[in-house]
């Protein structure tokens, strides 16, 4: 235990002082800051700065438009008194520092037709829809009061309704979208581990190998010490990256908004507006249903959860990749090699679109009980309060599937870390790994 220990710390030491490393994870966070930063400036820069006249012959707008302004980026004239026709109005328009006219004519309200607007320039799709939203809603408000409608409860019938759920004899009051959205940032999470440094593993394994350092090396430690040093080290400088980008990442993201403040919020307000933004009892309802999500999502069983997937995740491909590693003589064989293995976890992934969707379908059960699949597949299942039974059968499962691949792995890396100049196939390999 104590050698394998010395080569933990060898392999972490080692790496976390490469250049390479510390570039890397100082680098992206700030090129993300820095990217986030562009994206906003170039937002902030690119927004129409329009400044609209209102003509309404109709009437029915005035109250509409004077509350239609978007901060700078959007404002509206509106003329209530002005004499002068539309004909006139549409050439002069420009006198006022105006960039475009906007006539209503007197319209009926069933079939409200020549609402024009004149400009040199084509409006932005968002001023338009913003413009097309407002109208549409006036005339269609107007349209029900002519009738005799009441406008307030139309609109209070429109709004969705909720639905209650008991499962299991429990009142839960949280969203399935929100509870997809935490097991998706898990099982994307464990991918992109499993893919980066388990492919760094069967990197290291094969410089060694080719420098003819591991020769020396197994002169004082057993291959499955060599083995297994090297699969946690390489582990360990993954989870510092990680840990150092989220750290790195979330005092970026405290930053930007005491330096871009204005211009986030206004982008905000813009975008808000584009889309048809939800009134606030809807917001209130969105944070509240946030809120309920966190409570009845276990937040204690998925971090329990993610780090028992994502350390045997990790072992089980890891071994893997290692023993890979270990079996190459040629860079050129590392495709044919690693392709066995890359295909369980890209399926995974696949899967896991359906796992959202159909969180207990057959599919996403037997899809987290392999563990070729079940570090993604089951953290994504998790937060929808997966039965107790079936999480620990899927633990049990990985965990003796770890150990044993880590065996297996081992007899292989034990022969084919010394051999050197031969072609070697998937034969061969199933061979080592019955010599005793």
């Amino acid at each position: 235990m104590t050698k394998i220990w010395y080569i933990i710390q060898r392999e972490y030491s080692t790496r976390v002082r490469k250049k390479s490393f510390i570039l890397v994870t100082l680098l992206l966070p700030i090129l993300m800051g820095v990217m986030t930063i562009v994206l906003v400036e170039i937002a902030a820069n690119a927004q129409e700065k329009l400044t609209i006249a209102v003509k309404d012959d109709s009437g029915l707008f005035e109250d509409k438009f004077r509350g239609m302004d978007i901060g700078n980026s959007l404002r509206f004239i509106y003329l209530t008194n002005n004499p002068q026709s539309i004909d006139t109005l549409k050439h002069i328009y420009h006198n006022i520092d105006c960039d475009g006219l906007l006539y209503i004519p007197k319209i009926d309200l069933e079939r409200p037709l020549g609402i024009t607007y004149y400009s040199d320039n084509e409006l932005g799709i968002s001023t338009e829809q913003h413009i097309k939203k407002n109208i549409t809603d006036e005339i269609r408000k107007r349209a029900l009061e002519e009738r005799h409608y009441n406008v307030d409860t139309i609109e209070m019938f429109n709004k969705p309704i909720g639905i209650e759920k008991i499962i299991d004899n429990e009142k839960k009051r949280g969203s399935s979208e929100l509870a997809g959205i935490f097991g998706y940032a898990c099982g994307f999470l464990i991918y992109i581990f499993l893919i980066v440094y388990g492919a760094m593993v069967m990197r290291s394994v094969t410089e060694e190998k080719t420098n003819r350092i591991v020769e020396v090396l197994v002169t004082t430690v057993k291959p499955f010490q060599l083995m297994m040093g090297k699969i946690i080290g390489i582990g360990a400088v993954g989870l510092t990256q990680f840990v150092l980008w989220g750290i790195f990442l979330f005092g970026i993201n405290m930053l930007l908004p005491i330096f871009l403040g204005d211009k986030m919020m206004a982008m905000q307000q813009l975008q808000e507006s584009s889309q048809m933004a939800t009134s606030s009892i809807e917001s209130t309802q969105l944070l509240m249903n946030l809120l309920n999500a966190l409570h009845d999502l276990a937040i204690g069983r998925i971090i329990f959860s993610f780090i028992f997937y994502f350390i045997f995740g990790y072992l089980f491909y890891a071994s893997q990749f290692a023993a890979i590693g270990a079996a190459m003589t040629d860079d050129s064989d590392a495709q044919s090699f690693t392709f066995p293995v890359t295909i369980p976890i890209i399926i995974s992934m696949v899967l896991m679109s359906v796992t959202l969707s159909q969180p207990f379908s057959a599919a996403a059960f037997w899809g987290s009980m392999l563990p070729f699949s079940s570090p993604i597949i089951m953290i994504t299942r998790i937060p929808f309060q997966v039965p107790w039974w079936e999480q620990i059968l899927s633990m049990v499962i990985l965990l003796v599937s770890s150990l044993g691949m880590a065996y297996v792995a081992a007899k292989i890396y034990r022969v084919g870390i010394l051999i050197q100049g031969k072609k070697i196939t998937f034969k061969e390999i199933g061979k080592w790994i019955f010599i005793k």
